[in-house]
């Protein structure tokens, strides 16, 4: 409504903000939310995205952001949908801040792109669904897990900041379902607003 897109406006809504905003733990014995850090990783996925330029022919992008156990990710999802109105995702694009170092470099480069190949399938496949008081899906050929075709492109680097190591593992997953359908909606017009995405809607 304000014809700016989402990673823009966030930066302007945190500009001036203080260095931390409310204590996240027991009598503010942890860091509260820093939106230096945010804008660090937003600005960070901006650039590895190229944001702001057009996407490829029949493709958009979107743009998600999560902050938890005071880990900050920012990622970008290009997306299209193919002849049968099935979600293709081409590329992904994610930057953290976890802290001033990592310990493990390929360890922690693994549990991201683990995180966003899970929440990717938490978007387009993995649902339970119940008859009769129990689950339908009973193994693996009915609950469909991601596999290696579906997996995009993943593209990820770490900002580093001062402050102490921190959360890795989950923060990195939530960011890319709405980065998947903020892309859908620039694509189509049409909002998602249950997961696993219905392609129906875009039909």
């Amino acid at each position: 409504e304000a014809g700016k897109d989402l990673p823009t406006l966030m930066l302007e809504l945190i500009d001036g903000a203080g260095p931390e905003q409310g204590g996240m733990g027991p009598a503010g014995r942890t860091p509260g939310f820093n939106p230096a850090r945010l804008a660090g990783v937003t600005r960070k996925v901006m650039e590895m995205a190229a944001w702001g330029t057009p996407a490829g022919a029949g493709r958009a992008k979107g743009f998600g952001f999560y902050f938890s156990h005071q880990g900050y990710f920012a990622e970008v999802v290009e997306a299209s949908l193919d002849a049968r109105n099935q979600v293709v995702i081409h590329d992904v694009w994610c930057a953290g801040d976890v802290g001033s170092h990592i310990i493990n470099p390929h360890g922690a480069l693994n549990q991201v792109e683990g995180s966003i190949i899970d929440g990717l399938g938490q978007a387009l496949q993995l649902a339970v669904e119940f008859e009769g008081g129990a689950a339908k899906q009973s193994n693996f050929h009915n609950y469909q897990l991601p596999r290696m075709p579906m997996v995009p492109n993943l593209h990820v680097e770490f900002v580093k900041s001062d402050n102490a190591p921190t959360g890795l593992g989950e923060p990195a997953l939530p960011p890319v379902i709405p980065a998947l359908t903020n892309a859908l909606f620039a694509l189509t017009g049409k909002r998602v607003r249950k997961l696993p995405i219905d392609t129906r809607q875009f039909a």
